[in-house]
Order: structure tokens, then sequence, then C-alpha cells
């Protein structure tokens, strides 16, 4: 029997391609889970008994606590949550990122999973047991070329997790970070399009950049999945303060 089995799971960014793949497989383990984003997932989740939905941005401290109080009305605890919830901002040289849209960023990643962790701990420290799990990017450990926004704010995250580590870890809550390397995702294909038109000789001028990768090609939404839903149960059980790569071996060099 998975460790998941019967655990509350909150996934916020959950409409997107990551927090879908998330609550697919926390589902299928036989957790029950809060899905939260500012527009709705696809039907077949909230057809389901076992999965709750609350429309929220996570810019907004308290529609972000009124989806974690929805999940203990709802299911009577909290056991874990996937904060998923990211954009990707300006693609641009540091001198030409606009200032609000560099805010924005900011106020999605950074002031988002710190809303979400939160909300989280409010009911997981009392409750002496919890794990959280923020996504962070191979952005947050290492540079890249004109996505200054997005880098800065992943860097931010991961510093939000080694601090809240610090602090949860007497009150038994694991606090990680997944830090995905190139996802084949709706966000990448952007991200593909917007650097290529900047650099056509980006990646030998292949459309995409999956074959730079090490493994040559791009991480699926399942693998980071599977990530999350291993620092969520007990098997992870001294994992905390951590940032998990699954890069497809893109920060080796």
């Amino acid at each position: 029997m998975s460790s998941l089995e019967g655990r509350i799971v909150l996934v916020t960014g959950a409409a997107g391609d990551v927090g879908q793949a998330c609550a697919d497989l926390f589902l299928h383990r036989g957790a029950r889970v809060v899905m939260s984003d500012r527009t709705p997932p696809p039907e077949r989740f909230l057809a389901r008994p076992e999965v709750a939905f609350q429309a929220a941005d996570v810019t907004d401290r308290a529609a972000v606590d009124a989806t974690v109080r929805v999940a203990v009305e709802r299911f009577g605890r909290l056991d874990a949550a996937v904060l998923a919830a990211g954009i990707e901002g300006p693609v641009a040289p540091i001198e030409q990122i606009d200032g609000d849209a560099f805010d924005q960023v900011m106020a999605v990643n950074v002031k988002g999973c710190l809303h979400g962790m939160q909300a989280c701990l409010r009911v997981m420290k009392p409750q002496g047991a919890g794990s959280i799990v923020a996504l962070s990017s191979i952005s947050g450990v290492v540079g890249g070329p004109n996505l200054a926004a997005y880098t800065a704010s992943k860097h931010a995250v991961i510093g939000l997790v080694r601090s809240a580590a610090l602090e949860t870890g007497p009150h038994g809550v694991r606090i990680n970070a997944v830090c995905p390397g190139p996802i084949a995702s709706n966000m990448m294909r952007r991200l593909d399009e917007a650097l290529s038109a900047r650099d056509p000789t980006r990646a030998a001028g292949r459309p995409d950049a999956s074959k730079s990768l090490p493994l040559q090609k791009y991480v699926s939404v399942e693998e980071v999945a599977q990530m999350a839903a291993f620092l969520c149960g007990d098997e992870s059980g001294s994992c905390h303060g951590g940032t998990y790569l699954v890069d497809g071996g893109y920060t080796a060099r």
C-alpha cells in the first residue's frame, strides 16, 4: 500500500501541466486532493468525490488561507502540499526587463510560495506532521540568459525552503524543493519560442533545446510528479530542507 493512501494533499497551480500530473499521481496512490488555481482543472478531476477545487490566486494571501480552510473543513486535516503555481515572466536582457513584469513574477513565484507555506504551516505545525514541496527549477541553482526574473524568483524559492526547514523540523513538518530541468510542457514551448527568437543559434538552431540535455529529452511532468510524491510520502522521512533535481543531467556540466 502506498504511504499516500488516505492522505490529504493540496496542489496549487493545479490547472497547469505539472499540477495536473501531481493530482493524477496522488489520486492514483489513494490520496484525496485539494486542487487550487485561478481557473478550474479539467472536468475529469472535478467529477471525483476525492477531489475538492478551490479557485484562488496565490498572490492573494486571504485566498490561499481560504483554500487551506477548505481542505481542513472538507477532509479534516492537511497532510501534504505541492506548491506548483508559477509563471515564466519576461524573456529579455536584464536592462530591458520592465519593473512591473518583474514584480509580477516575484509575486506569483515567491510570494505565492510564501503564502502557501504560511497557510499550510498554521495547520501542520499544531498537528505535528506534514510535508511541503515547493516547485523551484534548475533556474533556482544556475543562471540563464534572458531569464533573470524567473531565475531570481526560483533562487528565492530555495531560500524560503531552506529557511523554513530550519524552523519547522522540530515541529515534525518537512519542507523541500523540487528543481525540474526543462519540462515538456506549455510553459517550455513558450520559452523555446521566445528564447529561439532572441538567439536563432540556440541549441544549434533546433526548435527546442531537448537534445542539449545529457539524456537527450525534456523532463516529463510525470517524472516531476513522482519526485513530489516521494517527498510527500513516508519513504522520504529524513529528506528535509533539500533541493531535488529532476533535470536530465542539465546541471552536471
